[in-house]
């Protein structure tokens, strides 16, 4: 078996990352990884979350190999839910994901379950950080937009298309 590839995002490391780890490592030593990407040192309970689950890993638990080999996305984050809020028409919504949570998840569960938009409208709106012209990329994970004490973000549900005039 060879190495374990890794994309990393997580607190204090906003830009995916690629780790590789030997093919026998834990979830103990992706933490250990991330302290090489963030600015700063891991400084309290940091833990391990695949993407788009919302339970934490064990960290004595060995690191699987990806299907079919292809790099696993995980995230590190201090915070074991995220409160996402999203407002839609003047109306919010809100709902706790596991921090590892992509923006594409977050975007199908407010336009298609909370807002119950149609599939064809929800495909022409993004989430939008509130107050904010920022429009993170589908695969951003929402903990890599909040910090620890924070564990919340807001957003606005937006048309894709932005009308200047």
């Amino acid at each position: 078996m060879k190495d374990i590839d890794i994309l990393l995002q997580g607190e204090g490391i906003p830009d995916i990352q690629l780790v590789t780890l030997v093919k026998h490592a834990t979830f103990r030593d992706v933490l250990s990884a991330a302290v090489k990407h963030r600015k700063s040192a891991l400084e309290g309970d940091f833990l391990v979350f695949f993407e788009d689950r919302d339970d934490p890993c064990n960290c004595d638990d060995a690191v699987p190999h990806g299907k079919d080999h292809a790099p696993l996305r995980l995230h590190v984050h201090r915070c074991r839910r995220v409160t996402v809020s999203v407002v839609f028409n003047g109306e919010e919504k809100s709902r706790n994901f596991g921090p590892g949570a992509t923006i594409a998840t977050v975007k199908k569960w407010a336009a298609l379950k909370a807002f119950e938009m149609d599939p064809g409208d929800a495909a022409e709106h993004v989430l939008q950080l509130s107050g904010t012209m920022d429009r993170p990329s589908p695969d951003t994970h929402i903990g890599a937009l909040v910090h620890c004490g924070e564990c919340a973000v807001a957003f606005d549900l937006v048309p894709l298309k932005r009308v200047e005039g």
